[in-house]
């Protein structure tokens, strides 16, 4: 069968007929491997593609995908170019059998590899005032930062300068409600359960109504009893969610200017605010369900009544009360330590162009009042500091490979002029952002170019691209190998810190700055990601 051909499916699947349906306007033949058939079947799929999902098309030892993806090479002229590569190559799709197999495509829960970090007695006075906000917030300390916490820096980074400044002024823009329903599209559209559970359980009963109508109008896109969200905060709803997979366009765009006319609504402000909330969720999702840390088991509970199960998630047996002591006060108060973050920047552009080489187009496009904070996040966690446990080229050459997966033109190109600006070898670094993503899926092995740790980390960065997320051990266990439990959470920062800005620029898409523009053309670099997904369609003459 190395000249067919192999797509697997299931019957039923709305997605299955349309790939099927392309191909077969196409003329073409292809052998079907029905997954609710065979439980080998099912797991071959599952450790050829790395996705739960069906359908899962291959030509050859050729990974195409799903259906958008067959429909992407279809109407972008470049299917035949793919099958006739892949196919003439005449290789059969290879993967374990029985035991070996079932082995290989285990969903491994980091969280059982990761102990939990307590930074609930954190001696360290900068985190004192996020002990007190959570506290009142939420009443505990979440899962996430007992993992995150491990990185002290990017703990305390992502809660000051993007978790509480960004989804604070989401919050402000959009109101409690449409900021829980904003939250609930993202992470459901991701398939992050944890995400999903907080959303609705944060607010209590009222939350927890939010969601259970957020549901109805994602499932049917319709007015909701009782007049909760009307058609444009119906149509942000559905925003959110594309925003996760990257597929908003111009059209849903134009549709949600038009419904704002019609209602009298700030548009500008509202795609502000549902940008910051599903930017927030994006580190969230990702760090999240890369980690796979349990659910605080009261709010699970609360959950499951908004029809919210826990999914791939374990559940506690209750809330923690990790915060159920005196915490210490005194050290410096929440809005100074946000100053200090300011003035540690001062002018954003200035300190992107020294940071990263460049001011990058959706930084200047960052809300005002946040630009700074999100400078230094991004520089922070993103560049080689002494906290930081991996060279700041690899870790942009991660987010380029995650921007690659995702079918971001625009950060994939960035990135890859971040990634040589930090390089200390360049003429390498060109050599190293050309074969990154083939590197990621097994295209390549990279032997000349990055070493097995560095090979590993670009896999968990392709596999945190993936919806939903899940962590096969075929492809999670390098990293496992690689890498120890601290060095694991700088990992999944990366991946995080490149799901919210995908995020962020789904919404607000930009126009390549002239100088990236300039470095892809005198180095012969690909901008479409397309083609970088599939190499073998060759470069665009």
């Amino acid at each position: 069968m190395a000249d067919e051909i192999q797509m697997f499916t299931k019957p039923g699947c709305s997605h299955c007929a349309k790939a099927k349906a392309i191909l077969k306007a196409r003329g073409l033949r292809w052998h079907d491997h029905d997954v609710t058939a065979s439980a080998e079947a099912e797991a071959a799929a599952r450790y050829l593609s790395g996705s739960p999902l069906v359908p899962q098309i291959f030509a050859g030892r050729h990974l195409i995908g799903g259906a958008e993806e067959l429909e992407r090479l279809d109407t972008g002229g470049l299917l035949d170019r793919v099958l006739q590569s892949a196919l003439g190559a005449r290789a059969d799709l290879e993967y374990p059998h029985g035991a070996a197999l079932t082995d290989d495509v285990a969903d491994v829960s980091l969280a059982t590899r990761i102990p939990k970090s307590d930074g609930t007695h954190d001696d360290d006075p900068e985190t004192w005032p996020l002990l007190h906000f959570y506290k009142a917030f939420f009443g505990f300390w979440p899962n996430t930062f007992a993992y995150l916490h491990h990185w002290p820096e990017a703990y305390k980074l992502f809660v000051y300068c993007h978790n509480f400044s960004a989804v604070g002024l989401g919050r402000q823009i959009l109101g409690d409600e449409m900021m829980f329903a904003i939250a609930y599209s993202t992470s459901n559209a991701q398939g992050c359960s944890y995400c999903q559970t907080h959303s609705a359980a944060i607010g209590g009963r009222r939350s927890l109504q939010v969601v259970a109508d957020t549901r109805k109008v994602l499932d049917h896109d319709a007015p909701v009893a009782g007049g909760r969200f009307d058609a444009y905060q119906r149509l942000l709803i559905g925003l959110a969610a594309r925003a996760s997979r990257n597929t908003v366009g111009t059209e849903l765009i134009g549709k949600i200017r038009t419904q704002a006319t019609a209602a009298g609504r700030d548009v500008e402000a509202d795609l502000t605010g549902t940008s910051m909330v599903v930017s927030a969720f994006g580190f969230l999702n990702v760090f999240n369900d890369l980690v796979g840390m349990d659910i605080e088991g009261d709010w699970a509970r609360s959950a499951q009544q908004a029809g919210i199960a826990p999914g791939r998630h374990g559940v506690e047996t209750g809330n923690p009360d990790n915060l159920d002591h005196p915490l210490p006060d005194g050290g410096p108060s929440m809005q100074d330590m946000l100053t200090a973050y300011d003035a540690r920047v001062g002018d954003p552009a200035a300190y992107a162009r020294r940071e990263l080489g460049l001011y990058p187009a959706w930084m200047a496009d960052w809300p005002a009042p946040l630009g700074a904070r999100h400078a230094y996040l991004y520089g922070e966690l993103t560049g080689s500091r002494d906290h930081c446990m991996l060279e700041s080229e690899l870790k942009h050459l991660m987010a380029r490979v995650s921007a690659i997966a995702k079918g971001h033109d625009y950060l994939a190109a960035v990135e890859a002029f971040i990634a040589h600006h930090a390089a200390r070898d360049r003429p390498r670094a060109i050599r190293r952002i050309r074969a990154c993503y083939a590197v990621a899926i097994g295209l390549d092995d990279g032997a000349n170019l990055f070493t097995p740790a560095e090979r590993a980390a670009l896999t968990v960065a392709w596999l945190s691209a993936q919806i939903p997320l899940t962590t096969p051990r075929r492809f999670i266990l390098p990293a496992l190998d690689h890498y120890g439990p601290a060095a694991l959470i700088h990992l999944f920062t990366v991946c995080g810190i490149a799901s919210l800005l995908q995020r962020h620029v789904a919404i607000h898409p930009q126009i390549l700055e002239p100088e990236v523009t300039a470095f892809l053309a005198q180095n012969g670099l690909e901008r479409d990601t397309l083609r970088l997904r599939h190499p073998l369609a060759g470069s665009r003459p």
